[in-house]
This record gives C-alpha cells, sequence and structure tokens, in this order.
C-alpha cells in the first residue's frame, strides 16, 4: 500500500478521531497533516497492521496536543465546549465526514466530560472497535489496566447517553427555538425543556457569556428572556446541520455570533449549549484541509 493511499483511505477517520479526542476542528487538520507527513518516513511494508499503525501515530499526537495545552484549558474563562462541526454550503469531504464519521454535538460534549485516557480507549475501542491488544500496542498499557479504563468511560457514557437521534425533533426544536429568540415568545419552546435542564455558553472570555452553567428550567427561561431583552437574538437565525444534527446558527451582518445545539433526551431538552467564542465559529462552513 502506497502513503497516499494509506492516508486517503483513512483521512477521515484520522480527521474524526483527533477531533474527537482534542474538540478542535483546526487542531485536528494540524495533527492529521503532521502524521502523513511522518508517514513518508515509514517503511509500510513492515507494518502488519497498517491502520493501527496510523491511528497509533493520530493518538499519540493527540495526547501530546493535549498535554501541552492543558493549562490553557484549566484558565479557560468560563465553561469550555468542542467546537461544533458545521456544514452550511456544499461541502463534499464535511457532508461526508458528517454522515460516515460524526457522533452528535451532545455526545462530544459527553466524551470530553471523561479524562483523556478514558476518551482515548472508549473511541479506539467503542468508535474503531480494536480490541485490547491492539490498544495494548497503541497505548503501551497492559490490556488489564485498559479493560479497567474502558469500563469506567463506559459506565459514564451510558449512565449519561440517552440521547433520541430523531432530526425530525431535532428540527421542530430548533424551529421553536428560532420563533421565540425572533418574537420573545418563548412559551412553546419552554414546553420541551425537562425541569432539570442546563444551558452552558461558552464564550471564551471574548465575548459575554455566563461564566457558569445554568440550571434548572426556571433559570433557563429567565435566562433566554433576558438576553432576548437586550437584544442578544438580533440578526438572522437559521436552521443548520451540526454534527450531523439539527441546531440553530445566529449571524449578525453575515458572521456567525452563536451556534446553538440540543441535548435531547425522553424528559426532554436536558442540555442547551451555546457556542460563541468568535475562534471556535471561525470554520463555520470551511472546506477541511484534508
Amino acid at each position: 500500500m502506497k502513503y497516499e493511499q494509506l492516508y486517503n483511505n483513512y483521512r477521515s477517520l484520522a480527521f474524526s478521531v483527533a477531533y474527537q479526542m482534542i474538540g478542535s476542528i483546526h487542531d485536528a487538520e494540524d495533527i492529521v497533516q503532521e502524521v502523513y507527513v511522518q508517514l513518508n518516513r515509514v517503511d509500510l511494508s513492515s507494518l502488519v497492521e497498517p491502520k493501527a499503525y496510523l491511528m497509533k501515530m493520530v493518538v499519540n499526537k493527540c495526547l501530546n496536543y493535549l498535554q501541552s495545552t492543558r493549562h490553557k484549558r484549566k484558565v479557560y474563562t468560563g465553561p469550555w465546549l468542542p467546537e461544533p462541526l458545521i456544514d452550511i454550503h456544499t461541502n463534499e469531504l464535511l457532508n461526508r465526514l458528517l454522515k460516515e464519521e460524526s457522533i452528535s454535538y451532545a455526545f462530544t460534549v459527553l466524551l470530553h466530560n471523561l479524562t483523556e485516557l478514558e476518551r482515548c480507549v472508549y473511541i479506539l475501542k467503542k468508535s474503531l472497535t480494536f480490541d485490547y491488544a491492539t490498544i495494548s500496542s497503541i497505548l503501551n498499557r497492559t490490556e488489564q489496566s485498559l479493560r479497567k479504563v474502558y469500563s469506567r468511560a463506559n459506565q459514564k457514557i451510558e449512565s449519561a447517553d440517552k440521547n433520541i437521534e430523531n432530526k425530525s425533533q431535532d428540527t421542530k426544536l430548533s424551529s421553536l427555538f428560532i420563533e421565540g429568540a425572533e418574537s420573545g415568545d418563548f412559551d412553546p419552546f419552554i414546553k420541551e425543556l425537562s425541569e432539570n435542564v442546563v444551558l452552558i455558553t461558552d464564550g471564551g472570555g471574548k465575548v459575554l457569556a455566563a461564566i457558569k452553567p445554568i440550571h434548572s428550567k426556571k433559570n433557563v427561561i429567565a435566562f433566554l428572556q433576558g438576553i432576548y431583552k437586550r437584544g442578544s437574538f438580533q440578526g438572522v437565525l437559521r436552521m443548520i446541520s451540526v454534527n450531523g444534527g439539527i441546531g440553530v446558527l445566529q449571524e449578525i451582518n453575515g458572521i456567525p455570533n452563536k451556534a446553538i445545539m440540543f441535548d435531547i433526551q425522553k424528559e426532554g431538552i436536558t442540555n442547551i449549549y451555546f457556542v460563541m467564542n468568535p475562534k471556535k465559529l471561525s470554520k463555520i462552513g470551511h472546506k477541511l484541509l484534508l
């Protein structure tokens, strides 16, 4: 197998793994590009499992990246949310990625509530279906320890994730939200909220945002009505494709201002995510560099 063939076969998968690991589109692209450059120095004929070797390179670079940026994450202003993968234009590669490799935005947030090692092992085992022997060779850890890490991660995921994957429901709720944000009448949208709903805003210290998550239906209602009165929903609001699901994008003078996503469970909307950090909205509709 030639370098270009190996790269082309797995570049979408490599990007998906890197994105799920670090939550940044630009940095995930950089990691995949660095892996490709390094791959040219490897004797492919000596590889028994080229896919596993490629994923090992991707994962190791992701772990190194996370270690180097750990301080920045600790001093980040307010809650941190992963960048949303949004497609608002015809983008063949991104479209294919969203269909084949992506997971919902709410699940991406959930992944980032795991430790770095838990997230890594969970992705390798659950998403890539690697066996423990392969994961052991990738991470240089014993199979026994990896089984414990995966069990711990899986318990956290299963206890929190009961997401209803229903695009028609996503579309309905996004439409209700837009109607409320435009008119100020959030009542139809409010009826869809669970009692313990949590609203998280990520402004990254770049724009005005809530420093802490907003808990409970009562407080979320007050927050939405308050920012409506301050004119925070002015501009154009429209439904978008985000991480394979449906969300809302607000634009002011053609510039993305907020990306809004929902976590929908059986009891209603349990989480609302506002990504407002301009840096995290700069890649909307872009052509992936892969």
